[in-house]
């Protein structure tokens, strides 16, 4: 079993918790391997999840060479502490090495799978709807910890995993550097080769985070905003960072983004019932948003433990849909997959975690 969901000793070289050029340059130190040799056996490692040296063509001619490539890797063992699954969707949770706990989720789409990965343990953000909140921030998670999610999913799972959401516990642009250094080794076509179109980020509206983003090697991903109100009022009840960064500066901030493509944001809006889900919050909030080219995506409430409110009924994300319609926006409803496993959109997260590893 590898702690930390890496392995950090000095006697294999673990594919999985570094990138291509890190992996090639242990290679050429190791066994002599020139780029061609350690990119294919690179790709071999990363894709399997295991090794056939047999099958590799442009290993250097030398005696010996596939035993010692066998001696110098090590693959991983995350420590799955439970796998639970229903009508597809499946949740699981991986220990770290210091007993706190991440949560993940596999979830099926009409033709690819999708994996929803988690940036921290916890959350500071505080947002009102979210179970992740209510444990806090503990800390982040390394860049191992993240891509450990998809090596697990893809390779302890078997789930051919397509695309990428960071939706889990935590806000990913808070963990920014972690985040960018993970997207880089899962979007590398040497490696799990998952384009940076499949990949998603969500964010609360973090501006030095979309800033960062922005001016990065990864803003070709696809950018979700947590809106989920249209007025400062009600916006700032549920979520507390629009206390500092409110709805005009955040649309001020999405308007310079330099999105690589067209329809690569999204603005993700938790439906509930009787607090944001008005004809007047539908006018509001397609008026605000009209800079920006938005897709919207709706969602109901999924309550979870001692959750604020109530779940929203299905009718009711229907009918907010249709008021955004009739505004002229472009409108989907995410379903609420993964509700009885406590797995949907915002669900996610622990009560309480090891006393021994609180900081």
């Amino acid at each position: 079993m590898i702690n930390a969901c890496c392995d950090k000793t000095p006697s294999g070289v673990n594919p999985f918790i570094m990138g291509y050029e890190g992996f090639r340059k242990e290679m050429v130190t190791r066994l002599g391997l020139d780029r061609y040799a350690s990119a294919e056996l690179y790709t071999m490692a990363v894709r399997n999840g295991s090794l056939d040296t047999s099958a590799l063509t442009r290993l250097p001619d030398r005696v010996g060479i596939g035993d010692a490539i066998v001696e110098s890797l090590v693959f991983p063992e995350p420590e799955l502490v439970t796998v639970k699954e229903a009508e597809g969707v499946v949740k699981f949770t991986i220990r770290l090495h210091d007993g706190h706990e991440v949560e993940s989720v596999v979830l099926p789409m009409m033709s690819h799978y999708t994996l929803c990965v988690s940036s921290q343990v916890g959350c500071k953000r505080g947002c009102l709807f979210c179970t992740t909140a209510k444990m806090g921030f503990v800390r982040d998670l390394t860049a191992e910890e993240i891509v450990m999610q998809l090596y697990a999913a893809r390779h302890k799972l078997n789930t051919p995993i397509q695309n990428i959401v960071f939706m889990g516990m935590g806000e990913p642009l808070d963990n920014f550097d972690a985040v960018a250094e993970a997207i880089a080794i899962i979007s590398d076509q040497r490696g799990f080769d998952i384009a940076l179109r499949r990949i998603t980020v969500s964010t609360v509206g973090s501006a030095t985070g979309i800033e960062k983003l922005a001016a990065s090697d990864i803003s070709a991903v696809n950018l979700a905003v947590s809106i989920n109100g249209a007025t400062d009022d009600v916006r700032s009840h549920l979520m507390p960072v629009n206390r500092k960064t409110p709805l005009k500066r955040l649309v001020e901030i999405l308007s310079r983004y330099p999105f690589a493509r067209k329809g690569a944001l999204f603005a993700e809006y938790i439906v509930i019932e009787g607090v944001n889900d008005r004809l007047e919050d539908a006018q509001a909030l397609v008026e605000t948003l009209s800079p920006l080219s938005v897709r919207y995506n709706l969602i109901g409430f999924n309550a979870g433990p001692d959750a604020p409110f109530p779940s929203t009924c299905q009718e009711a994300v229907e009918r907010f849909r249709d008021m955004l319609i009739a505004k002229g926006a472009y409108v989907r409803i995410r379903a609420s997959k993964g509700r009885d496993l406590v797995a949907g959109c915002g669900q996610l997260g622990k009560k309480s975690v090891p006393p021994a590893a609180r900081g």
